[in-house]
């Protein structure tokens, strides 16, 4: 899976898990939290913004940050011609 930051980072990432992982990593203040803090950390900065992302597993995670905007999905050979993505 693909997924581009609203800050227009690129993660490639297998599972949800891998994808929290990377995304913690590119965070220069959270790398050394683990997983479960940097999940906490990210939800408690979108709760002050008015933004619920439940960190009950990291699918739901993931989820939530689709839903409210901050990760958009892209397809693994994402083009600007519309009729490559229709496949």
């Amino acid at each position: 899976m693909r997924y581009r930051t609203n800050q227009g980072l690129l993660i490639e990432a297998e599972t949800s898990v891998d994808a929290i992982r990377r995304l913690r990593e590119s965070s220069w203040n959270e790398q050394n939290l683990s997983d479960r803090a940097y999940m906490e950390a990210v939800a408690d900065r979108m709760f002050q913004e008015g933004i619920h992302v439940s960190t009950v597993s990291a699918d739901i995670f993931i989820a939530g940050l689709l839903s409210a905007g901050l990760l958009t999905r892209e397809t693994d050979d994402a083009q600007p011609n519309a009729a490559k993505q229709e496949n």
